[in-house]
């Protein structure tokens, strides 16, 4: 009876394990680990996404802020780049989040009015997005999650790349310097 239980504990720590690990779904229930549920269909020419015809395709310069919903300092961040959006109308900004749960980046972006977020409808292209940010081929592996992370764009090249938070004076700075 005791080898019958302790084998049954087996399989069910086991079974647990997996579950933790690897996760499942039972109906709208998921058990266990999460999957990148927003980069489904990877697509690598950036050229046929809207994030290439939006902000690629300009001559003005753009400002992208990588960043994540459970990234204290990029939320901290937001109200800034939204300020600064109306201060430099002539300037094009954007976020793109590194979010893997896209149920949790649209219930973020519903409750927090925050700068136009191009993660959703550009899904696919993420990867080649972050690629082409960081000037690595376009089917290249993404290494690092490092947020929030600051790109300036200029006539579709990235001029100039800042790591961690900024403040309103040190950005404002660089877009004066790069317009």
């Amino acid at each position: 009876m005791k080898k019958k239980l302790l084998t049954i504990f087996g399989i069910l720590l086991v079974t647990l394990f997996i579950i933790y690990n690897v996760g499942i779904d039972i109906g709208s229930l998921h058990l266990g680990k999460r999957t990148d549920d927003i980069e489904v269909n990877n697509q690598y020419d950036i050229r046929s996404s809207d994030f290439y015809k939006q902000f690629l395709s300009t001559d003005q310069l753009v400002v992208v802020n990588l960043w994540a919903t459970w990234c204290q300092p990029c939320v901290e961040e937001m109200p800034m780049f939204l300020e600064l959006q109306k201060e430099f109308p002539d300037v094009r900004f954007a976020t793109l989040s590194i979010d893997k749960d896209s149920g949790k980046l649209k219930d973020f972006l519903m409750k927090n009015k925050s700068l136009p977020d191009v993660t959703l409808q550009n899904a696919a292209y993420r990867k080649a997005i972050r690629n082409f940010l960081e000037n690595r081929s376009e089917k290249s592996l993404i290494y690092t999650e490092i947020v929030p992370i600051t790109y300036f764009i200029k006539s579709g090249k990235v001029v100039k790349k800042i790591e961690g938070s900024m403040d309103k004076k040190k950005i404002t700075s660089i877009i004066g310097s790069l317009k």
